[in-house]
């Protein structure tokens, strides 16, 4: 008989107290629909609010969890090692090679099946699993009608996009249906793997990426599947500079012919490398650029569909089907680009570890 895999989530926080509550009570969820043990331990990371108060009166039904209050030396005091050190402290609760470290967000819910669609992804061969994010309606709605309208035409263009890459050059181990986003909302890999690419990288921002192609330069296989889903929030204020709260709010207030950031027109789109000033696509410019992209894959659909691989996903049973709730959601799956790996030694300077 097969043992489950072991499941160890890392979660950052840093003055989460607001959010905090309902990202755990989603982990809790999510670990009720696995067969193995899930822990969930939190960094709490230099926190002057009242997420302290919040972990030592949190009790989870399913999972386990643990949390470390610590305070990072100023050369180390971002996202990078923050993630790592959470991550590393989950993954010493773990055994097996094939046990799962996997990572969210303080600001996130997972969805109640994440951990069984994400050790389902692995079990058909993938060494790391990037989920899918998403953020509700509701959500974009309290931003303001404005704010809702670009959100959504950004997630439009993007999801046009995935599938244009998708066609263009299809992966051998991986063809459409799939996504590109590959963000801290939804990571993991076989702990296996986080030991061949020696812990997680440490820039200041993008750390989420950085370690994904970290898994690829090693040789491991990166799932992008749609059924692993998160729902993250649409904040504007963030506790990581460079990340998603900065690129919503500099979405949402930039001038209407102002350029996109890493956001281009067609061809330029499918090779963001090799893109120029001249490619970029402003708010003004966005919606033809949408209606663009769709009329290629509706030209391209009536030609030839493009190869569909099969998501591979977990069967629930049904004393489970209740567990897992429909959400309303859209995509934004782009964020904003990462920089150099920097590494830094000793972060930690203070660390009290809870009862």
């Amino acid at each position: 008989m097969v043992c489950p895999r072991r499941v160890a989530v890392a979660l950052p926080a840093r003055d989460e107290a607001e959010v905090l509550p309902a990202c755990l009570e989603a982990l809790d969820a999510a670990a009720s629909a696995h067969d193995g043990s899930v822990a969930v331990v939190v960094l709490a990371n230099q926190c002057t609010d009242e997420t302290l108060a919040v972990l030592r009166a949190t009790r989870m039904r399913h999972a386990t969890l643990h949390w470390h209050a610590v305070s990072l030396l100023p050369g180390a005091r971002h996202a990078g090692w923050a993630r790592r050190l959470a991550f590393d402290a989950a993954a010493a609760l773990l055994q097996a090679a094939s046990d799962v470290l996997a990572s969210t967000d303080a600001d996130t819910c997972v969805a109640p099946d994440w951990i069984v669609r994400t050790v389902a992804h692995l079990d058909a061969g993938a060494d790391a699993v990037a989920g899918r994010a998403l953020t509700r309606r509701d959500d974009r709605a309290a931003l303001g009608r404005d704010a809702k309208r670009r959100l959504d035409l950004l997630g439009r263009y993007y999801t046009a996009l995935d599938w244009l890459r998708a066609d263009r050059a299809p992966e051998a181990t991986e063809g459409w249906p799939r996504h590109y986003y590959e963000g801290g909302a939804s990571i993991a890999l076989t702990r296996a793997f986080y030991r061949r690419i020696g812990g997680a990288p440490t820039p200041p921002v993008a750390e989420d990426r950085a370690l994904f192609a970290a898994v690829r330069e090693a040789g491991g296989r990166v799932r992008h599947p749609l059924d692993v889903r998160v729902f993250t929030s649409s904040r504007t204020v963030g506790r990581a500079p460079g990340g998603m709260a900065d690129t919503f709010a500099r979405w949402i207030t930039q001038a209407e012919h102002a350029p996109l950031h890493e956001t281009y027109a067609m061809p330029a789109a499918l090779a963001p490398d090799r893109a120029s000033a001249r490619d970029q696509l402003s708010f003004a410019t966005l919606p033809a650029a949408i209606a663009a992209a769709g009329a290629i894959i509706r030209a391209r659909r009536s030609a030839a569909a493009p190869q569909v691989e099969p998501i591979a996903v977990a069967a629930l049973g049904e004393h489970r089907l209740h567990r897992v709730a429909e959400v309303d959601a859209e995509p934004l799956d782009r964020l904003v680009a990462g920089e150099g790996i920097v590494g830094l030694a000793g972060p930690v300077d203070e660390e009290q570890v809870a009862a």
